[in-house]
C-alpha cells in the first residue's frame, strides 16, 4: 500500500500562479527605468570627469556615490520591503560615509 501526503485542509489551492513575469509588473518597469537613468548618469559623469582632469579620488567618490544612489533607488523601486532593504542601506551608508569623510592627500 502506498502512503499519500495530503496538504492540510487550510492550505492555499495550487491553481494560484507561482511567479509573475518581471517586466509585466509596474515595479519591474520602474526599476528598469531607474537602471537606464543610472547608465546615462554614469556616461555623463565619465565625460565630465574626463574633461575636468580631476584626481583619482574625485573619480572614485563620484562613481561610488552615484552607484550607491542608483542602487538604493533600484531596490526601492523593485518593491522590496523595509526588512529586505535595511541591510543594504546600512552597507551603502557605511561606504558613502567612508568615502565622503576621507580627506584628500592622505596616504
Amino acid at each position: 500500500m502506498q502512503a499519500v501526503n495530503l496538504p492540510p485542509p487550510d492550505a492555499a489551492p495550487l491553481s494560484a500562479p507561482l511567479a509573475k513575469s518581471f517586466l509585466s509588473s509596474t515595479e519591474g518597469e520602474l526599476a528598469l527605468v531607474v537602471v537606464g537613468l543610472g547608465v546615462l548618469v554614469i556616461i555623463a559623469l565619465t565625460f565630465a570627469l574626463r574633461f575636468k582632469q580631476g584626481s583619482a579620488d574625485d573619480a572614485i567618490r563620484a562613481y561610488a556615490i552615484t552607484l550607491i544612489i542608483i542602487g538604493t533607488l533600484v531596490l526601492i523601486c523593485a518593491g522590496y520591503s523595509n526588512d529586505q532593504i535595511a541591510p543594504a542601506m546600512g552597507l551603502f551608508g557605511t561606504v558613502a560615509g567612508y568615502l565622503l569623510g576621507r580627506k584628500g592627500g592622505q596616504g
